[in-house]
């Protein structure tokens, strides 16, 4: 991959690249590619189906976050865990939102309001072993802290919506 692409995916098309708050806009990336998921949910025969799609295309894009965010770390910006690199909190808030299916336009707002919130928090905070994931080097380290904060953030939002839905 050349560092122009690169570049591109890490900082999620320039998003990370924002003066104030670049986590922030990153994770804000997440909601189209979140948009476009649920959308294709629609030519799956179940859930379950869908479910296995939504869970392969995660663990896909952790391995190009990864990958990506290794280029970034060590031959464009040549520091630790580069503030411009966002790509990490896309994954972070597709993890977040990961099984909840919401149907309907103020179920899906809802849910993304939700997953937006759990994860911010989530991240900036960086409780217990969402911190200690930071340790490992290069991509890893950098998606790693993202990826547990939305696996907590799944839990969390997973326990609220069936409360409320």
């Amino acid at each position: 991959m050349n560092h122009e692409m690169a570049k591109r995916l890490g900082t999620w098309f320039g998003l990370g690249e924002m003066k104030k708050a670049p986590g922030t806009f990153g994770t804000l990336g997440g909601i189209p590619i979140f948009l476009g998921l649920n959308f294709l949910k629609r030519f799956f025969p179940n859930e379950m189906l869908y479910n296995s799609f939504y869970f392969i295309f995660l663990m896909t894009f952790f391995a190009l976050a990864v990958y990506v965010s290794d280029i970034c770390e060590r031959e464009i910006y040549k520091e630790k865990d580069p503030q411009k690199v966002v790509i990490d909190e896309v994954l972070g808030f597709l993890t977040t939102i990961c099984l909840i299916n919401p149907n309907g336009l103020k179920e899906i707002v809802l849910a993304i309001v939700l997953a937006f919130i759990i994860f911010r928090i989530l991240d900036i905070t960086k409780i217990g072993p969402i911190d200690r994931s930071q340790q490992f080097g290069s991509g890893v380290g950098v998606v790693l802290d993202d990826f547990v904060a939305g696996m907590i953030g799944n839990f969390i939002l997973i326990t609220i919506w069936s409360i409320i839905i």
